[in-house]
């Protein structure tokens, strides 16, 4: 009995030594960041959070509310970007929580003045992820990072959060996550275009009432940490052909400049073929495409749109190109081919300040379109069958 009573003793005694989650916070008492701006205003760094009650994102099993809930956004200043965001935690009621933080939008000023000096905090944290979604504006930050989804939804159902979505129904300009920007951004070679977020005020209605959305209307691009400049979406048509990922894009079919089709390429093969025998590095481009009718208005041979959808896509990726050319910048990358197949000659250009890109820079273009079908219905389908059939 006396040893039980000493066992039990020293039990109780090492209970004391146990730790626990004396600093424990439940999850209702702090505030989830879901994403960041940076803008440049006035000699000063200003950081724009964005926070979402997270009853609007979890399921709700007694129905969804009819409105969406509001995102909180909190602004903060200072001279340096650290100190921007001592100055937003400072009127913080509860703890912030930088861990879900899924996008980051820069303005077109932080551009222009030079994003290296971000670099720092927002990679040194360990809480912030690389995966977030990186996007640049030109409208006010704290607009943006306003709620601008559907109706009962969550705010971080939109562009925003979740753009790979939206892309792969209609691939234009493709977002990028934070890992690919910043690998990217610190390659000599390569140019980095940041997809360009704007809100539209005249494109959805609800109860008679137009809201607001978000959408990509263009890029900026960046090269060796400069600003190159910003490119609207009228000038970036060919950019789709030289990219890889694209899954869905159309075109019009026209013959005399009336519209007799539409088409859609679901799948996008490229080669860049670099060429270092001449003064300058030149390209060929080798673009094939896969697509399929998506609309026939008229009665149009597949060896006609095969030939009509090739001439423009040849000729909207030279227009891109000089779209780029006139700011100095490699749209499509080209100068990272090179970097990548060929370092040496790479080297050499570079030496002499010879890899920017000229007029001559592509020195021939080869495009290839197959049509796999026409959907559920055939070719034929919009002309209306003779009622009295054949003889």
């Amino acid at each position: 009995m006396k040893y039980a009573r000493i066992a039990c003793a020293l039990l109780l005694l090492a209970t004391t030594l146990l730790s626990g989650c004396w600093d424990q916070k439940s999850i209702q008492d702090l505030s989830y960041l879901s994403a960041f701006g940076v803008d440049f205003i006035n000699d000063e760094y200003v950081l724009y959070a964005q926070s979402v009650d997270l009853s609007s994102v979890a399921k709700q099993e007694t129905g969804s509310q009819p409105d969406s809930p509001p995102a909180a956004i909190s602004i903060g200043r200072g001279k340096t970007l650290m100190s921007a965001f001592d100055n937003l935690q400072k009127n913080s009621q509860v703890p912030l929580f930088l861990g879900f933080v899924s996008s980051l939008v820069f303005h077109e000023r932080i551009l222009q003045k030079g994003i290296i000096t971000t670099h720092d905090i927002l990679n040194r944290y360990g809480l912030i992820r690389y995966t977030k979604w990186v996007f640049a504006t030109r409208e006010p930050v704290d607009k943006i990072l306003g709620n601008h989804a559907l109706t009962g939804f969550s705010p971080l159902t939109s562009l925003l959060h979740q753009p790979k979505d939206v892309y792969q129904q209609r691939s234009f300009i493709e977002p990028t996550q934070f890992y690919r920007f910043i690998s990217n951004f610190w390659d000599p070679s390569n140019t980095v275009l940041l997809p360009n977020v704007t809100i539209y005020t005249h494109s959805w209605k609800e109860n008679n009432h137009y809201t607001s959305r978000l959408s990509i209307d263009g890029v900026h691009a960046l090269h060796r940490g400069n600003w190159k400049g910003y490119f609207p979406s009228r000038d970036l048509m060919g950019l789709r052909w030289m990219n890889k990922d694209t899954e869905f894009a159309g075109l019009i079919i026209r013959e005399n400049n009336t519209p007799k089709a539409t088409i859609r390429i679901k799948h996008v093969g490229l080669q860049i073929v670099p060429l270092t025998t001449g003064p300058i590095p030149r390209y060929k481009l080798k673009v094939h495409l896969l697509g399929f009718v998506r609309e026939l208005m008229s009665p149009v041979s597949p060896a006609h749109i095969q030939k009509n959808s090739e001439e423009q896509v040849r000729e909207q990726i030279r227009d891109t190109f000089l779209k780029g050319l006139k700011k100095g910048t490699d749209l499509y990358g080209l100068e990272k081919e090179l970097f990548k197949k060929d370092y040496r000659a790479w080297r050499a250009y570079e030496k002499e300040h010879r890899t920017a890109p000229t007029a001559d820079s592509i020195a021939s273009i080869h495009i290839q379109v197959h049509l796999s079908d026409s959907g559920k219905m055939k070719m034929n389908s919009s002309k209306y069958p003779d009622p009295l059939g054949p003889e």
